[in-house]
């Protein structure tokens, strides 16, 4: 009897059109697809829409399923930007991407079906603690330098504002509490099935629980755990804080780090609040249909994607103290993602130092969503040796080198 391969269960199956074919050998080796990008999430996802946009082929490999990973577990919190009178490096990308997030999403809809669900709903900012006025007052003074509305309001204005809040506001009568009603928000599971369906339909292969083991960055080799490589043109590392283990230097694997956050979600037969409200780092999201996200919390504890009983305990806390009407609600469910931070807080675009072949996107930690579009033009704008719309040398992945002992 003629002894038979085991079939890898989770490789797409292979047609004419496909940049995937297998030889002969013992090694299999991969056509090469023009434009290779590791992680499925929101930025690779973006990047993989925009290429094949242009006209170029693209492949999307990621670890796990496409679209379900830190970019899934993302709020989707859209604070106030203004990109003309942006100075701050990061502020500049924020407003640059904030500008394309109503066309795409427009575009995704018309190509899908699917509403993102962005919206604008404004956001309430709350301090209570001398600590967290101080910041906030500078916060807002900020904002105002930049153009961007912010309104100062008493604790009763709020009250009438979002009665789910009153009591927390007749116990804190003295509370700082501003508005920025440019504050929006987005639904990252429906951006991401958007996102997928469009690549799908672009003709990007998708390929999912697609381990990358090693890349060699002076061929553009991508070695699979399954002992598959894939040769490309390029191969643009978009997979958060996974990103690290793929990088040939040390001192780049030591400069994306992964930071947990958890969230819990809750529902109620109708929505309780008409915007965000932020706290420090915490906030409430409320939903249209009554779902309101709790979160979240920032926890250095290495790639761990567990919940733990004392952050969910803590955000439900959090969440009875501010709005008491939330402790009739259903715990629907609760989750945690993996944000990836880098040494300087700033994200990671543009080629990796020495390489031809290979370029990163990653580090966008908190605002992987919001600045995802943006990131997106500019990586392509890269790959095509085009000048980018924004300067990106505040985000080049060279001064990792440079400034990383």
């Amino acid at each position: 009897m003629p002894s038979r391969r085991r079939k890898n269960p989770f490789t797409l199956p292979l047609h004419r059109s496909s940049p995937f074919a297998v030889n002969d050998s013992n090694h299999r080796q991969l056509l090469s697809p023009h434009h290779l990008i590791i992680g499925g999430g929101v930025i690779g996802l973006s990047v993989a829409w925009e290429l094949a946009n242009r006209g170029l082929r693209v492949s999307v490999l990621d670890q796990g399923a496409i679209g379900q990973g830190t970019s899934w577990a993302a709020g989707g919190i859209l604070p106030p930007n203004q990109f003309d009178t942006a100075v701050d490096p990061l502020d500049r990308l924020r407003g640059f991407s904030h500008r394309r997030i109503a066309p795409w999403c427009d575009r995704l809809q018309k190509v899908t079906g699917i509403d993102c669900g962005y919206r604008r709903c404004g956001g309430y900012y709350l301090a209570d603690t001398p600590g967290e006025k101080a910041a906030m007052i500078g916060t807002a003074d900020y904002w105002d330098e930049m153009q961007i509305e912010c309104q100062s309001i008493s604790p009763d204005e709020l009250a009438s504002r979002q009665p789910a809040l009153s009591d927390w506001c007749t116990r804190h009568p003295d509370a700082g509490v501003w508005f920025a009603p440019g504050e929006e928000q987005i639904r990252p599971p429906r951006l991401l099935k958007a996102l997928r369906s469009a690549c799908e339909s672009s003709g990007v292969e998708l390929r999912e629980f697609c381990a990358v083991d090693q890349i060699d960055p002076e061929t553009g080799n991508v070695h699979l755990a399954d002992d598959e490589t894939i040769t490309a043109d390029k191969v643009i590392v978009c997979n958060g804080a996974w990103a690290g283990r793929l990088l040939p230097d040390q001192r780049l694997r030591n400069s994306v780090v992964p930071v947990r956050g958890q969230i819990v979600l809750m529902r109620t037969p109708q929505p309780l609040l008409s915007s965000v409200i932020n706290i420090g780092h915490r906030y409430l999201l409320c939903r249209d249909d009554g779902r309101t996200l709790v979160g979240s919390c920032e926890e250095e504890v290495g790639f761990d994607l567990s919940t733990t009983d004392r952050a969910i305990d803590q955000l439900k806390q959090f969440a009875y103290n501010l709005c008491p009407p939330l402790q009739n609600a259903q715990i629907e469910r609760t989750w945690s993602g993996l944000r990836p931070l880098t040494f300087d807080g700033f994200p990671m675009i543009g080629p990796l130092p020495g390489s031809k072949h290979v370029l990163v996107a990653t580090g966008h930690f908190r605002s992987g969503i919001h600045l995802a579009f943006g990131t997106a033009e500019l990586v392509a704008d890269i790959v095509q040796s085009k000048t980018p719309m924004l300067d990106v040398a505040d985000f080049r992945v060279g001064k990792q080198l440079a400034n990383t002992a």
